[in-house]
């Protein structure tokens, strides 16, 4: 009786080893995107609530001062330290922080990935809470999970 393994058993070993790898290296892909998109929505709710606290001391979304008659916007998702996702200059961007519409009395924030996300694409957020996302994902795919 000869000792060891055959072969065949050591190629199923082999192929068992490489079908849960694949798995596991798909699963890891898609939490490391959730995490990312994860710090884009932090991102962009705490950029709305800095949106608020600018509307209640100025009277307006779009000044930085008191002057809500001058059309021209001094706020920007830069100027505030808000630009990137993550916020940590640091690390790498994952997201652009941007803000697409912006007026006296409304905004639109918007997350673009630098990558690909085809499930959830741009992630926005306007200034009635409204969540939108871009991809072929829905909003609740992209924006509650």
């Amino acid at each position: 009786m000869s000792k060891g393994f055959t072969l065949i058993e050591l190629l199923v070993a082999i192929m068992i080893v490489g079908i849960l790898s694949a798995v596991a290296v798909s699963s890891y892909q898609d939490y490391t995107l959730r995490a990312q998109r994860a710090d884009a929505k932090a991102v962009l709710l705490e950029l709305a609530g800095w949106m608020e606290r600018n509307y209640t001391a100025n009277g307006c979304y779009h000044r930085l001062d008191n002057d809500c008659t001058n059309a021209a916007a001094t706020v920007t998702a830069a100027g505030v330290g808000l630009g990137q996702a993550p916020k940590d200059a640091n690390s790498a961007k994952r997201y652009t922080i941007s803000i697409p519409t912006l007026n006296a009395q409304a905004f639109t924030l918007r997350a673009h990935p630098e990558g690909t996300d085809a499930e959830c694409g741009d992630l926005e957020l306007n200034h009635q809470g409204v969540q939108i996302e871009g991809g072929t994902g829905t909003v609740a795919d992209c924006w509650q999970r």
